[in-house]
């Protein structure tokens, strides 16, 4: 798998998490098996490879279409109003945490307890664990500067389960905007390469 394959692949976990968001706001409910690719991602903390963090690239495929949408026209049609938006703050917020070495190492210390606690496919059934997840996102990144204010139905967003899934959902698109980096991912590629971005994504959907 080449650099660019694999940055894509980290890029489509930001989308993803980005289109979940816009559909958890609205609507109240998402897939659980996408939910669960997003949990299991931040309980991958030191995986064999880039692929392995998401499970497999079927479990991405809403995230690689979204992806290629976004890299076509910035607009998306999964997520026409605000997917868009959170695609561009989970990268945003994601460079506010890379410079924060101790609460990084925070995060770190707080997800291999939950690893530990609620080891395999347990977390996602877990209630108490999920919101062990939430509160680690709102003690930690929603204390940075820049905030993502999540827009929807206030019926849903007002609900404790539906906000808790919602944070843990922009706390998984930190984490693959974590990993895009790492991977030589950088925000101007975006501009200045979408085409060439767009193509990989493309051929990245046609092996699915």
């Amino acid at each position: 798998m080449s650099d660019q394959q694999q940055q894509l692949i980290a890029l489509a976990g930001v989308a993803q998490s980005a289109v979940l968001v816009h559909q958890l706001a609205l609507h109240g409910i998402v897939a659980q098996d996408k939910f669960a690719t997003a949990v299991h991602s931040l309980l991958m903390l030191d995986p064999p490879g880039t692929l392995e963090v998401f499970g497999s690239l079927k479990q991405l495929r809403l995230g690689l279409e979204t992806l290629k949408e976004l890299l076509g026209s910035y607009e998306s049609v999964l997520a026409p109003a605000e997917g868009p938006r959170y695609f561009s703050g989970i990268l945003h917020l994601e460079g506010q945490l890379k410079s924060r070495t101790s609460m990084l190492a925070h995060i770190r210390i707080e997800l291999l307890r939950l690893q530990k606690n609620y080891p395999g496919e347990q977390i996602v059934e877990e209630p108490a664990a999920l919101k062990d997840l939430a509160a680690l996102y709102r003690s930690t990144l929603s204390t940075l500067p820049f905030r993502i204010h999540v827009r929807g139905d206030l019926n849903y967003l007002r609900n404790d389960y539906v906000a808790d899934k919602v944070r843990i959902l922009l706390f998984a698109g930190v984490r693959a905007a974590f990993l895009w980096r790492q991977l030589g991912g950088r925000r101007w590629q975006l501009l200045f390469r979408r085409g060439r971005l767009a193509s990989g994504v493309e051929q990245l959907l046609l092996t699915l």
